[in-house]
């Protein structure tokens, strides 16, 4: 792209120097919240203060840049997308804006083919947060956001919050089937079609409240039933297990640890995945 000359006044902000159009090849920065990188860039920067500045033309320019890349067509719903999710729940326009808190003129522009703009990053979040919920149940808000911001290399790190079951010392899980297809694709958005594994199931443990304790496994090797925890675990030293089977069955275990992000539940067992119904972990004594 040839150089312009966008920038030639004195500085606003310290008053004595001057603003020059500075081309910058690779320049980072956001575009509706997502990170965007363009190739090549012309902002205003003061000889003096080194204080930036963009002229609307050029922002402009920008945001057409994303909104037609590849980014951008991964980052947000499509419009099939939008529409797909509103028929599912079997909202008209004006009810679905209602429940999201915009206008109807914002979904009718969000579901047109050949949409100028894509949904504000919050509503796109919004609309995402009410299709996890109607595929997999409650959902577990601030991990959400968490997983969300990570597919695009944003790890923000929150004050681990404690269930409220956790208060009591005792966490109650049950065992639910989940698409390890599924997930692959909501961790990994931008994998091509030829890196999405099959349809494998995986027994997992959740919470009432939505929040997911591990991966059920069996260890052939040690005939162990065990348990490959996530960062929702408690963090409790020592704990009990109650494995309730699906054929009634109360297996009471005691004095448990995590190791190496696992916790075996019983060894030198025939008990499998599919047998287990429900997890009961109960602080083996008062943590601190």
């Amino acid at each position: 792209m040839k150089m312009e000359s966008l920038f030639e006044y004195s500085c606003p902000e310290c008053g004595k120097g001057k603003v020059q159009t500075i081309q910058i090849h690779n320049y980072k920065t956001k575009i509706k919240g997502y990170p965007f990188v363009v190739d090549e860039a012309f902002i205003g920067i003061c000889d003096n203060c080194h204080e930036k500045f963009f002229t609307a033309r050029e922002t402009k320019r920008w945001e057409e840049m994303f909104f037609t890349s590849l980014e951008a067509q991964r980052a947000f719903l499509t419009p099939e997308e939008i529409t797909n999710l509103r028929g599912r729940l079997g909202l008209s326009m004006e009810d679905f804006a209602r429940l999201i808190g915009c206008t109807r003129q914002s979904i009718s522009a969000w579901e047109r083919q050949g949409r100028s703009t894509p949904p504000s990053r919050m509503a796109d979040l919004f609309m995402k947060l009410v299709r996890k919920s109607l595929d997999t149940g409650p959902v577990d808000v601030l991990t959400f956001l968490l997983d969300q911001a990570k597919k695009w290399g944003v790890v923000i790190e929150l004050r681990r919050l404690p269930m409220p079951s956790e208060k009591n010392g005792k966490v109650v899980a049950i065992i639910m089937k989940r698409s390890k297809k599924a997930q692959d694709q909501e961790a990994s958005p931008l994998a091509l079609a030829a890196d999405v594994y099959g349809e494998e199931e995986q027994l997992v443990a959740e919470t009432a409240e939505g929040r997911r304790l591990g991966i059920l496994d069996y260890d052939f090797e040690r005939a162990a039933l065990t348990l490959n925890v996530s960062n929702d675990f408690p963090p409790w030293k020592t704990f009990d297990v109650e494995i309730e089977t699906q054929d009634g069955r109360r297996i009471p275990t005691r004095t448990l640890v995590v190791q190496q992000g696992r916790v075996t539940l019983l060894e030198k067992t025939t008990l499998r995945e599919k047998d287990v119904a429900q997890l009961t972990f109960t602080s083996y004594r008062q943590e601190t």
